[in-house]
């Protein structure tokens, strides 16, 4: 059977050259058989990747519990080892589950990133780091986010103005935590509110005729 060197093919029948890459071909030709070149089986590097990372997480934990309970003058801190791991897989698993729709996507790690960082300061105290640096910033770094993908994926307004219309929501809401005596830094959630108002200005702007459009969609109006 022939075998093209740069295609990684074996291919049955009399060729000159590979059908594909035009390379030079070693081998014995055949007379019988497929008249198709086989191919050779992929290797799933996501999966393995994963089973990897899968077992690193268990690994970390694991090593973390063992040296907490060698070492337990400093407390039981072993317990937020393993809640930041499942805090990353959360992300993980909604980032491979919504990769599908990248908007949505950004939106929803704006969502599950906020509430598990409000879980976190309420359970080391409640500082209000949360509410003070990882919302605003959250909710500015997704709009440029969605911007810039849109951009550059040339994606049509209408498939992704109504994530970018919520994420700008959550923006005012964190004007509204500011407001309401909730934000103790005030730089965030300022440079927050006012990529909300840019964005939403752009929006009514540029593209005023679709987002009009799309409310009376989801509305039915």
């Amino acid at each position: 059977m022939l075998y093209c060197k740069n295609c990684g093919i074996r291919l049955p029948g009399k060729y000159a050259r590979c059908p594909l890459c035009k390379g030079e071909l070693t081998g014995t030709p055949e007379e019988a058989g497929n008249v198709f070149p086989t191919f050779p089986p992929r290797r799933k590097t996501g999966g393995t990747l994963l089973l990897w990372f899968a077992l690193g997480s268990v690994a970390a934990a694991a090593v973390s519990a063992a040296v907490n309970l060698v070492l337990p003058s400093g407390g039981w801190w072993f317990q937020f080892v393993v809640g930041g791991i499942g805090s990353v897989w959360l992300s993980l698993l909604l980032v491979l589950k919504k990769r599908r729709n990248i908007p949505k996507t950004i939106l929803w790690q704006v969502c599950l990133l906020s509430v598990l960082a409000v879980v976190w300061d309420l359970l080391t105290g409640f500082r209000g780091w949360s509410l003070d640096y990882v919302f605003p910033i959250l909710c500015t770094a997704a709009m440029i986010a969605m911007a810039v993908i849109a951009k550059a994926k040339k994606l049509n307004i209408q498939d992704y103005i109504l994530y970018l219309i919520i994420d700008c929501v959550f923006g005012l809401l964190s004007f509204a935590f500011l407001v309401a005596g909730k934000v103790r830094v005030v730089v965030p959630s300022a440079v927050c509110f006012a990529s909300t108002v840019i964005f939403l200005a752009a929006l009514l702007f540029f593209q005023g005729k679709a987002l009009l459009a799309e409310i009376q969609r989801r509305f039915h109006l």
